[in-house]
């Protein structure tokens, strides 16, 4: 028997599924989100929605948080009708976002002292589909006790859960996933474009390359879009640098530039801090910068 409540704040494309995953596995589940609508379609499927977060911390014992960015955790956390105003029953945040290591570790400090509770970081790798399927990649970082407390809960979405070390490790190990998703990313589409000026079936090139080494699930995914005629984050960017690349900029990429920007800042100020050069990423955030400006050029005109 499930015996914790369960709250969810961030019900976008991947907290949705996620959330539903959790209802799904047999525990309470109380929402919230900002659009109302969207907290109303899982509460359709037996989930109560809340009034508040701080009403959602009053009914729960474990939160999750799958927010946009730092600020509106902030507001979430912090805000008139915060999480952290007064005592409340919830006594763990489990954070499914990407954020920095620092501000998941000053935000710890500072919910501590707001409400007693403690949280840790476990932001997760593998898009909607992945957490819809149940096989994200969740990285951990923050205290065993609080981690294991949460695992089985997060394994309700995630096939694989690593506890990566203390508070900021789940987010440093994130960071170090982007580096690698960007520049996939950003060489499959090259790597397609100078195929199909050499005359091949592009839509073939991800079907060659699988079983060698530089088969990936980024290549995989954007197959399986491909495939499935339908339109992944992970394919609308390839497609789009496939039209960049060819001097034909894409004013509807400005929106999926906006979070790969804010992930690779946080990689990079990362590495500024500590002297760690990142010299690959350095040059996909100047390109990925140069075509996050002109397609918002293209956009306003």
């Amino acid at each position: 028997m499930r015996t914790d409540v369960i709250g969810y704040i961030g019900l976008g494309e991947i907290g949705a599924p996620m959330a539903r995953r959790i209802l799904d596995a047999g525990y309470s589940l109380v929402v919230w989100n900002r659009t109302h609508e969207k907290a109303k379609k899982i509460a359709d499927a037996g989930a109560e929605i809340a009034a508040s977060p701080v009403d959602l911390a009053e009914k729960t014992d474990i939160i999750f948080t799958c927010l946009g960015s730092e600020q509106v955790l902030e507001t979430i956390l912090f805000g008139a009708d915060g999480i952290g105003k007064g005592e409340v029953r919830a006594t763990l945040l489990v954070d499914n976002a990407t954020c920095s290591p620092a501000f998941a570790r000053a935000t710890a400090k500072k919910l501590k002292q707001a409400c007693n509770m403690d949280m840790i970081d476990v932001p997760v790798s593998g898009g909607a589909i992945g957490a819809a399927a149940g096989t994200l990649a969740a990285m951990a970082g923050g205290p065993e006790e609080f981690v294991e407390r949460a695992r089985p809960i997060i394994a309700s979405y995630a096939s694989q859960i690593s506890h990566m070390g203390e508070l900021g490790a789940g987010q440093a190990t994130k960071a170090c996933n982007q580096i690698i998703n960007f520049g996939n990313i950003a060489t499959l589409a090259e790597a397609l474009n100078l195929a199909q000026d050499q005359g091949i079936d592009i839509a073939r090139l991800p079907e060659a390359i699988d079983c060698g080494f530089a088969g990936s699930n980024v290549s995989r995914e954007y197959d399986r879009s491909v495939q499935a005629n339908d339109y992944s984050p992970v394919r609308i960017l390839v497609e789009a640098l496939m039209q960049q690349y060819k001097g034909k900029p894409v004013p509807e990429l400005a929106g999926q530039l906006d979070i790969l920007l804010k992930d690779m800042s946080i990689a990079l100020d990362m590495a500024r801090e500590t002297g760690v050069p990142l010299p690959m990423l350095s040059r996909f955030d100047g390109i990925f910068r140069m075509i996050h400006h002109w397609t918002e050029d293209e956009k306003s005109k």
